[in-house]
């Protein structure tokens, strides 16, 4: 069994809990793995769930480094390896990234690989596989060509976001994982020349062990409808239209509270909109959470909501369906690949209250509705991909 190097920016991060499971079952099957990190998260995007303590322990993290460290292995670089680091060199100078000039980006990433490639062949590195398809990626190429040891790639979220370069990366890898149909058919559109075998569709999945609904329990009428959301406090996850919603729905005389489970640049923003509508008694901002909390509360809400304005994929909307929680996403990005409107959940337009306020109000008046949700919900919280076309 190869043994496998996890090139993974700033591990572990709250959003990283995904990447662990994916360890831990690759671990399961036998896969030897040892973890790289660029280096640790800063305190605000930190993981709070159980795993990040132990993981952090065990990960190797390249940046901050002993400038000794750093120096002896590019010492070792270009006396051992003399080739391989002018074929590294030539490259950091054309790579076609889209930051200018490009050595500016990439001479410190060629500081940082020869301490990279020294470190993977002393635990025995046979593999790197990395979590993003920036920084870390042009890691991964600078030691393939110091080095000779092969990458793979995981692409998660839109091309265009990674800092260019995209072509020479899908090609230099071995293979390009996406999480997402759309996003394999843009690799396979906008790069014809790369053979088909190169760019690979590898879901993401959920613990259905762990993730599952609670039993249900006789709900009194006078409880006001639970509202939960989990995403970072940011514009782009449209926490503002979420808001704004509940405000609605207050005004129809319709009890309800909301939780917004996360934290992020948009908080004070947030909490400011909240202030002014006259929400603080019924919205409430918990920051971020740790993976057995969010369970926890999934198991108290009566729905899930989501207003992300364009979600890549959307890896909670599973989560909220495996617990079994009716749930509510836009109808933009990836999200359509996980939810079927009023089949396994519902779908609005992103940017809007009114449509997603008419949502929640439809699930707050119609309990069959609610269940059907949640036992669809909970089947496809186990994720079979739907077939691809040819």
């Amino acid at each position: 069994m190869k043994k496998i190097g996890y090139l993974i920016p700033e591990f572990p991060s709250q959003t990283h809990i995904w990447i662990w499971r994916e360890i831990i079952h690759m671990r399961e099957w036998g896969t030897p793995i040892t973890i790289f990190s660029t280096r640790h998260p800063d305190p605000v995007t930190k993981a709070r769930h159980a795993f990040a303590q132990s993981a952090a322990k065990e990960t190797v993290y390249l940046w901050p480094q002993n400038p000794i460290q750093l120096l002896s292995a590019l010492g070792w670089a270009m006396f051992k390896h003399p080739q391989g680091f002018w074929r590294m060199l030539k490259l950091c100078f054309t790579l076609k990234l889209d930051a200018r000039p490009v050595w500016r980006e990439t001479l410190p990433l060629g500081l940082v690989a020869p301490f990279l490639a020294y470190t993977a062949m002393k635990h025995n590195i046979q593999h790197f596989h990395s979590h993003s398809c920036s920084r870390s990626a042009v890691l991964a190429m600078l030691v393939k060509q110091l080095v000779g040891i092969p990458f793979s790639l995981t692409l998660n979220a839109n091309i265009e976001w990674w800092g260019g370069a995209m072509e020479q990366k899908f090609s230099d890898a071995e293979f390009t994982i996406s999480t997402i149909d759309w996003l394999l058919t843009q690799i396979r559109t906008d790069y014809p020349k790369l053979a088909r075998d190169k760019a690979l569709l590898g879901r993401v999945g959920v613990d259905t062990t762990k993730w599952y609904p609670a039993q249900v329990q006789q709900k009194s009428s006078d409880s006001p409808f639970k509202i939960l959301t989990v995403a970072r406090l940011h514009f782009s996850k449209g926490h503002d239209t979420l808001i704004k919603s509940i405000n609605l729905l207050l005004a129809d005389q319709r009890k309800v509270e909301l939780k917004l489970v996360g934290s992020g640049p948009d908080e004070d923003s947030l909490k400011a909109l909240v202030q002014d509508l006259g929400l603080t008694d019924v919205v409430t901002f918990t920051g971020s959470l740790s993976e057995d909390q969010i369970i926890d509360l999934m198991r108290q809400s009566d729905v899930f909501a989501l207003a992300s304005h364009a979600e890549p994929l959307g890896v909670v909307y599973m989560e909220a369906m495996a617990m079994g929680v009716p749930t509510i996403g836009t109808n933009a990005g990836g999200v359509t690949e996980i939810i079927t409107h009023q089949q396994d959940g519902l779908l609005v337009p992103p940017h809007d209250e009114i449509a997603l306020k008419e949502a929640i109000a439809c699930l707050m008046d119609d309990p069959q509705l609610r269940q059907q949700l949640s036992q669809q919900g909970r089947k496809t919280g186990t994720f079979q991909p739907r077939e691809l076309s040819k």
